[in-house]
């Protein structure tokens, strides 16, 4: 049996509104806003607590060290660190942001996995992203690439823990690959059969002139799928709905979700996908032995605006298991609070609850308040892999979620992150002694 293990990455203390992400509304418009590193980083492990809760096995992966001090040399910039800064923040202030961004907390955007009993050889496969449309991001991938080296490590003397850690695509516009975010697993009850959904939302090599780009390419997701040796017959391919990408969908997971046998997604997720969808619920049917359970919510039940500004459909949905009975009957769906804001999302997910087929069972609100500003909700801050479930005791022991570990890690937060976090100062010499301080304290944690 294969079980879903849930890799988080902890918020950084220089977490802040940079206004970087390309067709994120939440980031554009929260820009320069002042941010609270200390709160967000807390809640992240709340929301990381209360999935390991259900039973589901969850990791964290420390924040990587910023600032960039070489990314400002590498753009032209001179002098001290602190000269630097104050030159960039004035003429590239993007750049200044970039230098000190956090986003490498929104995980799902780190790779693609594959599980070893999808792909061809019989390996994992993990292909890291190469976030080319984001300058913000793009160094990400080799700090990211060392850490999830070293999750695997631990189970590479078994035969079901090989793997493969494959370096993100080559970082040109046409190969744009946001990890993820744009892919869904559909698979049986035991996690061995499986089908595969991409997402893309440019097909050609046009570079999108507006803030609305298109952030996935089709043919980055077919040379991943080639990549992990991913069967052509259980592998698809959906274009994102123009309308949504408008709207404010940067990501997939921003508009459609998938667990198990359940796919979860908005009328104007996919563009011109209904003969396609169906092909998916046959082939579903056909190598997983159950029908597909389809869910797919109406523009009148839940406008796109709302959708993108609940961040519903980045909700995370879980299977609880007990500590010997295995999975619960139903899933349990984990969503930002905004959700329960919104009156109108709030009565779409009692419905959901409220259908006959009990696909979820419950909901559980956290507060994400601070992601959710930066343009991530619940989903963003993860990343899924399936493992088989003698190889969990075994995957990456340290960096497994335990209550203990929270204890430490909240250590470190209350003493070292600051409360809060002016766009302006981001840069101060005190502030970055800080900063260095707390990567101090996580690395002397065992």
């Amino acid at each position: 049996m294969y079980v879903e293990v849930n890799i988080d990455a902890l918020v950084g203390p220089t977490h802040h509104f940079g206004g970087l992400g390309v067709g994120n509304r939440a980031s554009l418009e929260n820009q320069r806003s002042v941010s609270h590193p200390r709160k967000a980083a807390l809640q992240g492990l709340d929301k990381a607590a209360l999935v390991a809760s259900l039973g589901i096995p969850q990791f964290m992966l420390l924040p990587p060290v910023r600032p960039h001090p070489q990314w400002l040399s590498q753009l032209g910039f001179r002098g001290t660190f602190a000269e630097q800064c104050r030159a960039a923040r004035s003429a590239e202030p993007l750049a200044y942001s970039a230098t000190f961004s956090s986003a490498f907390m929104w995980a799902a955007n780190a790779g693609t996995f594959t599980p070893a009993c999808d792909a061809c050889d019989g390996r994992h496969h993990l292909t890291l992203a190469n976030l080319a449309s984001s300058w913000h991001r793009a160094a990400e991938s080799r700090e990211r690439l060392g850490q999830l080296s070293t999750l695997f490590a631990a189970t590479e003397s078994q035969p079901a823990g090989k793997a493969v850690l494959h370096d993100a695509l080559p970082s040109i516009v046409p190969l744009r690959d946001e990890g993820a975010a744009n892919h869904m697993r559909l698979c049986d009850a035991e996690g061995t059969s499986a089908v595969h959904i991409f997402v893309y939302g440019q097909a050609d090599l046009a570079v999108a002139a507006t803030q609305t780009m298109a952030r996935q390419t089709l043919a980055a997701s077919q040379a991943i799928a080639r990549l992990h040796g991913l069967d052509p017959s259980r592998t698809f391919y959906l274009q994102q709905h123009p309308h949504a990408i408008e709207a404010g969908v940067f990501h997939n997971d921003v508009i459609a979700t998938s667990h198990a046998n359940m796919l979860l997604y908005h009328e104007f997720a996919f563009w011109k996908a209904e003969d396609e969808l169906a092909r998916i619920g046959q082939a579903y049917q056909h190598f997983c032995g159950r029908p597909l359970q389809r869910i797919c919510i109406r523009q009148q039940e839940l406008t796109l605006t709302d959708a993108v500004s609940s961040y519903f459909f980045n909700s995370q949905i879980l299977t609880p298991r007990g500590a010997s009975s295995g999975p619960s009957p139903g899933h349990t769906l984990v969503c930002a609070q905004q959700c329960q804001r919104m009156p109108q999302v709030r009565a779409m997910i009692e419905r959901l609850v409220a259908d006959e087929r009990h696909l979820i069972t419950q909901v559980r609100y956290v507060n994400l308040d601070e992601s959710m500003a930066g343009g991530g909700g619940p989903a963003c801050l993860r990343l899924r892999v399936q493992l088989p479930s003698e190889l969990i005791d075994q995957f990456a022991p340290t960096a497994r979620w335990t209550s203990d570990r929270d204890s430490q890690w909240r250590a470190v937060i209350e003493q070292y992150y600051p409360e809060q976090l002016e766009w302006e100062r981001l840069g101060d010499p005190h502030l970055i002694q800080q900063y260095a301080a707390a990567y101090a304290a996580f690395a002397a944690i065992q």
